[in-house]
């Protein structure tokens, strides 16, 4: 999805019984089903007992008006009266909708509870004082919101309008036509569902305070009625076989053909593996700002260099565990690969190592969990400069100190050195310049010939 409150639009589904309007929706369709199993999720008190349910929503540029059969219409059975909690219905619909841009969902359980806090979050619906008949676009509006809490027992959200959205004279019947609308979080690179938008706090909206059924709620539900079920925005794609491609173009096409069937089948091994528990895992990680946040593992450079660690890995030893990964040079050497577009570099300068240490020392959580002689393979979207792409403990040591002496630094001078020492640090760029050379049989003595040659 994009960043923009025009994307949701094509999501919202305006519920109508005849000329009556009672509410919104708003579309889901399963990633992996190609055709029919399209999904409206709604509020419960906007379709329960009604008759002659038909939805309207935007297809390819057009208008589209369904018929919905009763059958098709379900309630959660915790909702039975206005104030119930569960106040869900999901509507099937029996409609082709090819190329369905599908969104994920968000979690509010664990440690994910807070996962809204300080996140802007928008709903898209059809407001009764903006209805208009003959349009369906024209009826249609946002309403932008502040995340105001939480009660998971009730599995219901709180928000609050934005300040200047609506007067507060006005809130309660702007809102009115909102019910059963779906209401998103803004992730940066994402819009993921966190709830199905229910009315007010109280008696009406007056005090702007609004709330929701919980996206977990709304999962629940489909798992009780054995519905297809929304994918979580913390689900972590190990399937790295997006990634081919770039593999081949980068590596493969420079390879002559005795390398060729090798590389091949490296390539297909490294595919084939699930690598999902891996990046939960220890050995990979992002540090500084990155605008994927924690769904990192989503960011195509950090897949495609994955895919290319994974193919170096197994060509080094064929029983290397990639979740935690060693190798051989000549003794057993921790391996780490971290993404990071570096620390305390003006956007118009290259890339140097002491922009990737700073990142790295600035995230504590990740450098307390390197081990002592580790190596770390650096990845990143920007290249780096030709002459900083590998460095080891010794050079390392002096950009640290470099760092320190840098006037507004966040690092403590005191602390730096207590940390583990790593052997070296590698660009991703020495890897994929490796494979790229061949002779695949010798990768693992031609990579031990390279950290020594690295640490004269």
């Amino acid at each position: 999805m994009g960043n923009h409150s025009e994307d949701l639009k094509k999501y919202a589904v305006r519920i109508k019984a005849g000329d009556q309007m009672l509410g919104s929706g708003v579309l889901w369709k399963p990633t992996d089903c190609e055709h029919n199993r399209l999904y409206v999720f709604t509020a419960a008190h906007v379709i329960k007992d009604r008759e002659n349910v038909e939805v309207e929503f935007q297809y390819q540029g057009k208008e589209v008006n369904v018929l919905v059969e009763k059958n098709m219409i379900a309630i959660s059975e915790t909702y039975q009266q206005k104030g119930d909690f569960g106040d869900v219905g999901i509507i099937r619909l029996n409609y082709v909708y090819d190329d369905f841009q599908s969104y994920k969902f968000v979690t509010f359980q664990g440690e994910s509870e807070n996962i809204c806090q300080d996140k802007k979050l928008i709903m898209a619906g059809f407001p009764i004082e903006g209805y208009s008949k003959q349009s369906y676009l024209i009826s249609i509006d946002t309403m932008n919101l502040e995340y105001a809490g939480i009660d998971n027992r009730i599995s219901t959200l709180k928000y609050k309008i934005c300040s200047g959205d609506i007067n507060s004279s006005d809130r309660n019947s702007e809102m009115q036509g909102f019910s059963g609308a779906g209401v998103f979080c803004d992730l940066g690179v994402e819009f993921a569902l966190v709830g199905i938008h229910k009315g007010a706090v109280g008696n009406n909206a007056a005090r702007g305070n609004l709330m929701g059924t919980t996206s977990d709620f709304v999962r629940m539900m489909c798992c009780e009625k054995k519905y297809d079920i929304p994918e979580l925005i913390n689900k972590i794609n190990g399937n790295l076989s997006d990634q081919l491609e770039y593999f081949k173009e980068e590596i493969v096409e420079d390879l002559g053909e005795n390398d060729l069937p090798k590389m091949l089948f490296l390539l297909d091994k490294a595919v084939e593996e699930d690598m999902a528990e891996a990046i939960k895992g220890t050995f990979y990680d992002f540090c500084d700002e990155c605008r994927y946040s924690t769904s990192y593992y989503q960011c195509v450079y950090f897949r495609g260099f994955l895919l290319v660690l994974a193919v170096f890995l197994n060509a080094i030893n064929k029983n290397v565990d990639l979740k935690m990964p060693k190798i051989t040079v000549p003794k057993e050497i921790p391996i780490y690969f971290i993404c990071s577009e570096g620390k305390g570099r003006n956007t118009q300068a290259q890339l140097k190592l002491s922009h990737f240490i700073y990142a790295l020392k600035s995230e504590k959580e990740i450098a307390h969990r390197l081990e002592d002689g580790c190596i770390i393979i650096w990845g990143s979207e920007q290249k780096p400069r030709d002459n900083q792409k590998k460095c080891t403990y010794l050079e390392y040591e002096s950009v640290l100190g470099d760092i320190t002496r840098i006037p507004g630094n966040e690092l403590d001078i005191t602390s730096i050195f207590k940390d583990p020492k790593p052997k070296a640090i590698i660009h991703i760029d020495e890897i994929i310049s490796m494979l790229r050379s061949g002779n695949t049989q010798q990768l693992g003595e031609k990579f031990a010939d390279y950290i020594k040659e690295l640490e004269k």
